[in-house]
């Protein structure tokens, strides 16, 4: 599996796992805020009972319940308040008994009390009572309440993580199975293409082929096809076993790779006309760690697309330099050019230009930039319409004592 593939599975894992946890905490949290809701009005509605119940029942303000002070108004305008009250309390009992407090719930220098009160034939009753206890309540509810929901929570995401890699698992295997199948197809299919394009060359390098203009140009079609179809199937190969190279780690040099490339497209690209050269830089060599196959096959895909949009008698160049800690391979041309505002756009699979002979569609590009990321590089691309093309492939530098010698 590769590295676009792993973050592709990571990234369907946790937006899995964050929708779940998100719907669960949004249900968690409504259903926990409603409950407090209840609780608290439950509780309200029952202190209220307990102080009518209290009013009802009163026959002097001297001995009222804990936590609450009663007042009675007489008929003749006096007013008695229980002897233990606060003086906070004392005043809005007495401003409640006269009738000139008519709130539910009161602030005094002594807390917050809940008022009460009830005519009868003995006059006008009113108890105040400590809020604080309910308060106290109220609050160990809520704690209880978020613990409930932090647990339910705990679980909801332990529950998720596990949910989500199962559902994300079937995802894995079908992209592994593609791949295995798509790498079986390529071993398949390259000896076959390998015999048919023999056959095509030997064919069309025959006296009676020269002969005729039209099968000379047939035959010539025929090998230009069959080289493309074979350059497909080993991009498929390459793409298809990438990430289990076992030498993945073994230090190449990008210049004897640059080389190795340009002698076997010297000849394709002077059919066209285009003069490609590799230019050494003196403070050679140039090691990285990676797979030769896989990395031999981006600078292939490089210089392909360069020579495909290059016209005849153009020049293609690859330069290798050393940065610090990375090494930057670039293949410059001075043909079309290309769009910056769409440089990202080349390497999309499935992307083509709209100009130019080389395949600029299916694995091409996008293969050099799996192969980078596989390699821990970047691949970038410059340029301006009518200047030229720069494609830069940069790998970070081997270690020093990994250097061939």
């Amino acid at each position: 599996m590769t590295r676009d593939d792993r973050a592709v599975l990571r990234r369907a894992w946790w937006r899995s796992v964050v929708q779940i946890a998100a719907g669960t905490t949004a249900v968690l949290l409504l259903t926990g805020g409603v409950a407090l809701l209840l609780v608290n009005d439950h509780q309200s509605e029952n202190l209220d009972a307990q102080l009518a119940a209290v009013l009802a029942r009163a026959d002097d303000v001297a001995d009222p319940p804990p936590g609450s002070y009663l007042a009675r108004a007489g008929p003749d305008g006096t007013v008695e308040v229980t002897p233990a009250a606060p003086p906070g309390v004392v005043a809005v009992l007495t401003a409640a008994a006269n009738g000139t407090v008519d709130r539910r719930d009161v602030d005094t220098p002594e807390g917050t009390f809940r008022l009460g009160t009830s005519d009868r034939r003995t006059g006008r009753w009113v108890i105040a009572n400590d809020l604080a206890a309910l308060r106290t309540d109220q609050r160990r509810i809520l704690q209880a309440v978020l613990l409930a929901e932090a647990t339910g929570l705990a679980a909801a995401l332990a529950a998720a993580a596990l949910l989500s890699r199962r559902s994300v698992r079937p995802l894995a295997e079908a992209l592994e199975l593609q791949r295995r199948f798509v790498a079986d197809a390529s071993h398949e299919l390259r000896a076959p293409l390998t015999v048919l394009y023999t056959r095509a060359q030997m064919l069309a390098a025959r006296p009676a082929a020269s002969a005729d203009p039209d099968l000379a140009a047939g035959l010539h079609g025929l090998v230009t096809d069959t080289r493309a179809l074979g350059e497909v199937v080993d991009d498929l190969l390459v793409a298809a076993e990438l990430d289990r190279r076992p030498d993945r780690d073994h230090v190449v040099d990008l210049d004897d790779l640059a080389d190795a490339v340009v002698a076997g497209t010297s000849a394709h690209a002077a059919s066209r006309g285009i003069t490609l050269t590799h230019e050494p830089d003196p403070g050679g060599p140039h090691p990285v760690n990676g797979h030769a196959v896989a990395l031999r096959r981006a600078i292939l895909a490089l210089v392909d697309n360069a020579i495909g949009h290059t016209p005849d008698g153009g020049h293609v160049r690859i330069t290798v330099t050393a940065t610090a800690g990375s090494v930057a391979l670039t293949v410059a041309d001075d043909g079309i050019g290309i769009d910056p505002g769409r440089a990202d756009e080349l390497f999309d699979r499935s992307r083509h230009g709209d100009h130019g002979t080389a395949r600029r569609f299916g694995l091409g590009l996008a293969l050099v930039r799996e192969i980078a990321h596989n390699h821990h590089g970047t691949v970038t691309a410059d340029g301006a319409p009518g200047r030229g093309a720069r494609f830069t492939l940069s790998l970070p530098t081997s270690p020093a004592s990994n250097r061939p010698t």
